[in-house]
């Protein structure tokens, strides 16, 4: 009986101790269950779209804007809206990573006002961007004989020009055929020539488009493409070659050729016509010191080394040491 009476007390001890433990534990299981209550922060507006610009060219109007890095995952994504007079606007919804549009659905010398705004992930949408209207006008002839010119490190290229106050943007690429949306220069070119750096360990290719010069511009279609490869330059021949000759050696002197990217030159020297010429040195300077004792007549030659090709040889024969008497 005594046990039985201990044990009663004890069972009831344990039940009244483990009490509060359950009643936590079930809080804790329906609180984790439940959803936290909206932020104010989720109501605000999200960042606004700024800085919206056009491009007419060809038969498509370019629009970009820009939008703060790192807010993408902020935003459900874009909205762009897009009135045609007096119809109501339309409402072209876009993913939160894109920063331009292609509108191809337009008509020459009509009225378009364009804006946008971004939406957040509970669909409140941002102020406005600024607005922008366009008429797109007919788009000036392309720019025609486009040529380039290597001066040191730089090149220029050079075209023919379009008509008066006619603008050109200059597209550069690394592969051919495929060019960004945004031109290369920073602000549309007056002049018909533009001047870029040059690598001569790379190939790229351009192309020109020309602009009227309005506020919204009207972009013609693209010239030709004009690639440039420093692995098809082939320099000029040195000229002016001269030989000095001692009693121990022979210097060669030439004057430098006018190809500014040119790494180099290569001399040959001819003893014996059944061997021929043979490569005996290579200098980045316009001359050069052939140490053989000049007892036998000899010929050279002299070429200039572009990126990847040499060029035609000048040559300087019957060179030989004759003593004074």
């Amino acid at each position: 009986m005594t046990w039985r009476l201990g044990d009663m007390v004890l069972l009831r001890f344990s039940r009244s101790s483990l009490l509060p433990f359950l009643l936590i534990f079930c809080l804790l299981i329906i609180s984790c269950g439940k959803k936290g209550e909206p932020t104010l922060k989720s109501y605000e507006k999200p960042d606004a779209p700024s800085d919206l610009r056009a491009i007419h060219r060809e038969s498509e109007i370019l629009l970009f804007w820009d939008f703060p890095a790192g807010e993408e995952l902020t935003i459900k994504g874009f909205q762009l809206m897009k009135v045609i007079p007096p119809s109501p606007s339309i409402i072209i919804f876009l993913e939160p990573d894109k920063r331009s549009y292609t509108d191809t659905d337009f008509k020459i010398d009509s009225q378009y006002t364009y804006k946008i705004v971004s939406e957040n992930l509970r669909g409140v949408l941002s102020n406005d961007s600024n607005i922008i209207e366009i008429m797109p006008k007919e788009p000036p002839s392309l720019p025609e004989k486009l040529s380039f010119k290597i001066e040191f490190d730089s090149l220029t290229l050079t075209w023919g020009s379009a008509g008066d106050e006619i603008l050109y943007n200059i597209y550069k690429s690394d592969k051919k055929g495929i060019y960004s949306l945004t031109p290369f220069n920073k602000e549309p070119v007056k002049e018909t020539s533009f001047r870029d750096s040059f690598n001569a360990e790379k190939t790229v290719y351009y192309t020109i488009r020309s602009l009227s010069g309005r506020v919204i511009r009207d972009e013609g279609s693209a010239s030709e493409e004009l690639e440039v490869s420093p692995s098809d330059f082939v320099p000029s021949a040195p000229g002016g070659l001269q030989a000095v000759v001692k009693d121990d050696k022979v210097y060669l002197i030439w004057k430098e050729v006018p190809d500014t990217w040119v790494v180099g030159y290569r001399v040959y020297r001819e003893i014996d016509k059944t061997t021929g010429y043979l490569f005996i040195g290579e200098t980045t300077i316009p001359t050069f010191i052939d140490k053989e004792e000049p007892l036998t007549k000899r010929n050279y030659k002299v070429t200039a080394l572009g990126p990847s090709k040499e060029g035609p040889a000048s040559e300087i024969k019957d060179v030989v040491f004759v003593p004074y008497k």
